[in-house]
């Protein structure tokens, strides 16, 4: 099934991946129903534990969804545990050398309980040092998406908090490039920019992440603004 669900995924021309800011297994299958092919389970900058990963990720299969998992270290038995609860994938932070990112693969082939290769593997770029090594990195073929991630690269620059600089953004763009030149799927989470995802695929993104709250902040918006404003009237 693993496999299965991630064959379908990657073939997908554009992956629309939900990150459910109030994760429960109701709420992904509601996300499933919507039409979305993955959802991020995260576990880097959320209270989601091991047993809420299970539910998550089973949900996430019924609902016919990749599920791929944030974890908060790069630590082998960490990962391998994940994976034994059900995570259809995995998205290492901070990759930022040739050297961690075989260490990270070669942790993930001890797994025992299925072949590793079954389940999808992102490396996320947050750095310039990891912006450096792209090149290298794009050739490890086991990985599937090479993942931007702007904040943590704008911070790695002196420009914490500053994702939508200039120089922030020319290494994303060109990062996106790269990877798509190179045969591989390239990653963001598009946080308030939903109107920009065209520009970005443009450059060749198809791994497009959204937060939840987004929309339900647009919707809300919208709503209120037009309740108050027939109110007026």
């Amino acid at each position: 099934m693993a496999g299965t669900i991630k064959q379908k995924v990657l073939s997908e021309k554009i992956i629309t991946v939900c990150n459910t800011d109030f994760p429960t297994p109701q709420m992904v299958e509601f996300v499933g129903d919507l039409g979305f092919d993955a959802l991020f389970i995260d576990c880097e900058q959320s209270s989601t534990d091991f047993k809420l990963v299970e539910e998550l990720s089973r949900a996430a299969r019924v609902s016919n969804m990749a599920s791929v998992l944030r974890p908060y270290s790069k630590e082998p038995g960490l990962i391998n545990r994940y994976l034994s609860c059900g995570a259809g994938g995995i998205q290492a932070p901070k990759v930022g050398s040739v050297e961690e990112g075989r260490a990270l693969l070669d942790g993930m082939s001890h797994w025992d309980k299925g072949d590793y290769r079954d389940k999808i593997i992102i490396f996320m770029i947050e750095s310039r040092q990891g912006i450096e090594c792209l090149p290298e990195l794009l050739k490890l073929e086991e990985v599937d998406v090479f993942y931007f991630g702007q904040n943590d690269l704008a911070e790695s620059m002196g420009l914490k908090g500053d994702r939508k600089n200039p120089k922030v953004r020319s290494l994303v763009e060109d990062g996106i490039r790269r990877t798509a030149d190179a045969g591989k799927i390239a990653g963001m989470n598009v946080q308030d920019e939903i109107d920009a995802v065209g520009h970005y695929m443009d450059l060749g993104l198809r791994w497009v992440n959204v937060h939840q709250k987004q929309f339900m902040a647009r919707g809300s918006k919208a709503f209120i603004s037009a309740a108050k404003s027939r109110a007026a009237g």
